[in-house]
Formats: structure tokens, C-alpha cells, sequence
């Protein structure tokens, strides 16, 4: 399969995770989420959506291209954990004092 067949199957993993908490939502409360008093939108909603499935796409193919996975149901396992998988990655990033965005000043500790 090629690198962009692993990608759909990330994107199609994204979409799941999405697909079922939707249907959690209709389910538990029998309106769509967006006639939930403190849920966002329709549009805000499809955005959110869309950056998840962009997600599982790209980690998909990053995957797939370093031979991290061999099969669809590997690509979409990587498009199910994409969000987890990215805030594991970020707790790597070391943060030295020169990046923190803390206030330096007379008032800074």
C-alpha cells in the first residue's frame, strides 16, 4: 500500500474517535451537540473535526513513510491515538528558561 493509502486510513481512524463521541452525544442526550447549552457550534464543531482527521492524516503518512506501521489497521490505530501520540511527543521537547514565555522584570521571581 502506499504512503497515502496509510494516510486515509489515519484520516478514516480520526474520523472514528469523532463519529463515536458524536454518536455518544445524540445518544446520552437525544439532540445534536450543538443544542447543548456550553458545546460549540456547527462550525467550530466541523473545524474541530477537521483538525483531528488532518491529524490522524498526517501522523498516518509520517507512519507509514518511516515503516512504523505495516498494515490498515495499524494506520488506523495512529489516526485513532493521534492526539495522545502528539502530547506524548511534546512531553520529549525539553523547555530551557530561554523559551519560557514567563514575564521577566523587576516583578519576576
Amino acid at each position: 500500500m502506499s504512503p497515502w493509502g496509510y494516510a486515509l486510513w489515519g484520516a478514516f481512524g480520526g474520523l472514528s474517535i469523532e463519529g463515536i463521541e458524536f454518536y455518544g452525544v445524540i445518544r446520552r442526550t437525544g439532540r445534536w451537540p450543538w443544542n447543548i447549552k456550553g458545546e460549540p457550534r456547527p462550525l467550530p464543531l466541523l473545524v474541530s473535526v477537521a483538525i483531528r482527521v488532518g491529524v490522524g492524516f498526517g501522523l498516518a503518512l509520517a507512519a507509514a513513510q518511516t515503516g512504523q506501521v505495516s498494515g490498515p489497521l495499524g494506520a488506523i490505530a495512529v489516526g485513532v491515538a493521534a492526539p495522545l501520540l502528539i502530547e506524548q511527543m511534546a512531553k520529549q521537547v525539553p523547555i530551557d528558561e530561554q523559551t519560557s514565555i514567563e514575564p521577566r522584570g523587576k516583578d519576576a521571581i
